[in-house]
């Protein structure tokens, strides 16, 4: 157990050197719009002016995003003395080990393997940002790992993004009428409140698109494939202009050892279904490998369902569909794990393939 621990603390610090390296790189990178508004309604909490935003010329109350995310920011930096921005990447990265916690409470011995998938680029770029996502993530997986408060986490997770809405999917699907119900009450409410503001649920997202349904869908398609194909090999280090023809050799080289491991490891899931063909990937049982499974394509649905019916969501890139990618990752390498024979055949080439990813989200250029 104390190796498993000691693995968990390396994968981590890891993280977060990564992490740490990226902002001292270019820290103006990491603040998007959203994030601005973020730390702007957070000022404006501690400055005791409520949650509001200077959006369209107008002081407002920002109903664009949930209170969550920026109340955790003020809390941290009141508490720590730091500046805002500071606060918002200590956040993340204590959301980080809070999945990381409950990952090892329940998978002990092999959950040191199980995290592997937080270290694809895709996600060391998601903590590094301002954003909610990394603190999200955290209140899924409490509501998918503690099952006995289910309500809580929904409701903290709403809290964060209103995209948590899809965990009524989940819900329904087990029944948890109670926690349904007290969830669903929330929302309204939360909702309704934001109406009594300005006028609008969400800040005045919910446009119908104006392009046409199937160039909206292809596009979407396209945001899929490049999440599924890139989700562990992206390297933004490619769009620099600047970057040595030395530099992109060794990333494509990278690209294409994890190309190879990734072939290997299906070869190797071809030949086990081949010798174990009726082996349920869906267990009709709870087990937190199903759902992880299932909570991932409720997520994913969910979102293509706002993408192709809300014009604000310009496109499915990897910040959205991370979530649902990581949930995907992670019941896969549990279900792995539950073999023993398989899992030692795939253990070291899937943490090459993992390590490989980190090597994608280390600045190319000093």
């Amino acid at each position: 157990m104390k190796i498993t621990i000691a693995l968990l603390v390396l994968i981590y610090a890891l993280i977060v050197l990564i992490v740490c390296l990226k902002i001292g790189h270019n820290s103006a990178y990491f603040l998007t719009p959203d994030s601005h508004y973020y730390l702007q309604a957070t000022q404006n909490m501690l400055d005791g002016k409520g949650y509001s935003i200077q959006f369209e010329n107008r002081e407002t109350f920002c109903a664009i995003w949930p209170i969550g995310y920026p109340l955790l920011i003020a809390l941290t930096s009141k508490i720590t003395s730091l500046s805002l921005e500071t606060a918002s990447k200590i956040v993340n990265l204590l959301a980080l080990a809070g999945c990381f916690w409950l990952l090892f409470n329940r998978f002990r011995e092999k959950s040191w393997w199980i995290v592997l998938p937080f270290l694809a680029s895709s996600l060391l770029q998601l903590y590094a940002n301002t954003w909610s996502e990394t603190v999200f993530l955290f209140f899924v997986f409490g509501f998918i790992l503690l099952p006995n408060s289910q309500g809580f986490f929904a409701i903290v997770a709403f809290l964060m993004r209103y995209t948590a809405v899809f965990l009524l999917i989940p819900l329904l699907y087990y029944r948890k009428w109670r926690a349904t119900t007290v969830f669903l009450v929330f929302i309204v409410s939360y909702l309704v409140f934001n109406y009594w503001k300005t006028q609008t649920f969400t800040g005045g997202h919910g446009f119908w698109p104006n392009e046409p349904f199937l160039a909206r869908l292809e596009r979407g398609f396209v945001g899929v494939i490049q999440e599924i194909l890139f989700f562990a090999v992206r390297d933004w280090d490619l769009k620099n202009p600047h970057l040595t023809l030395w530099w992109q050799a060794g990333i494509y080289g990278l690209s294409a050892l994890q190309a190879g491991v990734a072939v290997f490891v299906f070869w190797q899931l071809s030949i086990y279904f081949k010798k174990k063909p009726t082996v349920p990937l869906f267990s009709p049982q709870r087990t937190e490998t199903s759902v992880f499974w299932r909570v991932s394509l409720a997520y994913f649905l969910f979102t293509l369902v706002i993408y192709l019916s809300d014009s604000s969501i310009e496109n499915l890139y990897f910040r959205r569909l991370a979530p649902s990618s990581l949930l995907f990752s992670l019941g896969a390498m549990a279900w792995i794990s539950e073999r023993e024979a398989l899992y030692q055949t795939l253990k070291w080439p899937i943490i090459v393939f993992f390590l490989s990813s980190v090597a994608h989200a280390v600045p190319k250029i000093w």
